[in-house]
C-alpha cells in the first residue's frame, strides 16, 4: 500500500462559503484516502498544482472529483 502525506492543501475558491471550502477539502482528502495511489519508492514531491476550470452552479462533490482527478492523474505521470 502506498501511504500518501499531504502537509498542506490551499484551495483558492471563488464563489463558495468559508464553511463550503472546509466541506470541500474533507471530501477530497476522503477521496484521495480511498483511491488507488501508484506504487512508487518514498519520493518527496514538492507540489502539485490543479486548476480546473470555471462552471457555473458546480457542486462541491463535482469539484472534489475534478480535484481528485487531476491529482491521481499527476500523480500516477510523475510517481507511477
Amino acid at each position: 500500500m502506498t501511504n500518501l502525506t499531504i502537509d498542506r492543501l490551499t484551495l483558492k475558491l471563488s464563489g463558495l462559503s468559508e464553511t463550503e471550502g472546509q466541506r470541500l477539502a474533507q471530501i477530497i482528502t476522503q477521496r484521495l484516502a480511498s483511491s488507488d495511489l501508484p506504487n512508487h519508492e518514498p519520493s518527496d514531491l514538492a507540489a502539485l498544482q490543479v486548476t480546473i476550470p470555471t462552471r457555473p452552479n458546480a457542486s462541491i462533490d463535482w469539484l472534489a472529483e475534478q480535484i481528485v482527478t487531476s491529482i491521481l492523474r499527476q500523480l500516477n505521470q510523475t510517481l507511477g
